[in-house]
């Protein structure tokens, strides 16, 4: 925050005035002596000034977005906090592993793995056969279409 005794106190405001006024006046004595607008070391000089707003903004406004980030890091584990992960990359993700699915069951399970948030890796196989007699059992999910999904032939 020493940034913001320096602004505040205008001693580094007036060095970029003086500065800006030098340049200034370096340009003037090049008019003045038949050099053009146009040239390379004109336009360099009318560059050169040094806006001071800017400057302290700039400079400023980085030392409060670090003190936000710090803020921001701290909070990262916060109820109320975003995720890193967006719905569209977790969506993506699951899109990736239904192409990688061998067959249908294999689909629907990688399915309610995202939809219960249930890691179908980490089951063993006695549990994994217990979850799919559950949802056979009492769920509509897990019935598979039967047919060949156009429907009954009109008479």
């Amino acid at each position: 925050m020493s940034d913001m005794e320096i602004y505040v106190d205008n001693l580094a405001g007036m060095q970029f005035r003086n500065i800006n006024r030098m340049i200034e006046q370096a340009r003037i004595r090049l008019q003045n002596n038949g050099i053009p607008d146009s040239d390379h070391y004109m336009k360099t000089l009318e560059t050169a000034s040094i806006s001071e707003d800017n400057y302290f903004n700039n400079l400023l406004g980085n030392d409060i977005v670090k003190i936000a980030k710090d803020i921001r890091t701290a909070h990262g584990k916060d109820s109320e906090t975003g995720d890193q992960i967006t719905p569209v990359d977790d969506m993506l993700g699951t899109f990736e592993e239904l192409k990688k699915a061998d067959n249908s069951t294999q689909a629907q399970m990688v399915m309610y793995s995202k939809l219960f948030k249930i890691n179908f890796t980490k089951m063993d196989p006695y549990e994994f056969k217990t979850f799919t007699d559950i949802l056979q059992r009492y769920s509509n999910l897990y019935t598979p279409v039967k047919g060949n999904g156009r429907g009954k032939k009109k008479k």
